[in-house]
């Protein structure tokens, strides 16, 4: 299961996450428009046949952990956070993606596919793969087997930005292209990462379905009383 992660939300500082970070000259806000992306992307990802969840599906907020949380729990093989930059100089722009500063080769790999793709769709200057500190990829939140990294689309503060993602079409290109990415790093992984990967939903369910057998076996039969 492919875990994606719109970044931000809700109206208050959750876990080390702000609710809102950039924002664009007519008000357009990062968080509104990184759900956006992140639910083309799930449903381009879906339709590529992959099972997709995203840490969140409406307007909350996630501390970083528990963003992390939602993959680890089901040892996603692939994680990737969705931001839109920002500056006070509204001439900056271009599209960058982000890995932890002791994130694994996976990461990195997956980094620089999702930032090759991400630039393609954007049209904007590559500005490349970075590493520091972040506690939504930190890695010993996530899964050892799980590849994170986050993309900075481009800068929110740029006019001609915002105006482009008001347009459905263009929010659109990049969720997908976004989705591409993943799906190219996830063709370098080797089928049993994949299996693997399934593994701990496939016994979750599994669980679920004793214990409804189990409960089922327990209730008692109602008999009709004769009349």
């Amino acid at each position: 299961m492919i875990v994606i992660d719109p970044g931000h939300g809700g109206t208050v500082k959750v876990g080390g996450s702000s609710p809102n970070n950039a924002t664009g000259p007519d008000g357009l806000l990062e968080k509104t428009v990184t759900l956006e992306v992140a639910l083309r992307a799930a449903v381009a990802l879906a339709a590529a046949g992959q099972q997709v969840k995203l840490t969140r599906e409406t307007d909350v907020n996630l501390g970083l952990d528990d963003r992390a949380a939602v993959a680890k729990a089901v040892a996603a093989p692939a994680f990737v956070s969705i931001h839109f930059n920002g500056d006070a100089d509204s001439r900056v722009q271009g599209t960058e993606t982000w890995t932890h500063s002791v994130a694994s080769a996976a990461s990195i790999g997956l980094a620089r596919i999702v930032q090759s793709h991400t630039v393609g769709a954007t049209g904007y200057r590559d500005r490349g793969v970075k590493a520091k500190v972040l506690g939504v990829l930190d890695p010993e939140s996530h899964d050892p087997r799980t590849a994170a990294c986050l993309v900075e689309v481009s800068f929110l503060t740029d006019p001609n930005e915002n105006a482009r993602l008001h347009d459905p079409a263009y929010v659109d290109m990049v969720g997908r292209a976004i989705a591409d990415g993943i799906q190219a790093y996830l063709a370098t992984l080797p089928p049993t990462a994949i299996l693997r990967a399934a593994k701990p939903i496939a016994k979750r369910r599994r669980r679920r379905a004793r214990k409804i057998v189990s409960r089922s076996r327990r209730r008692p039969v109602r008999r009709k009383k004769k009349g």
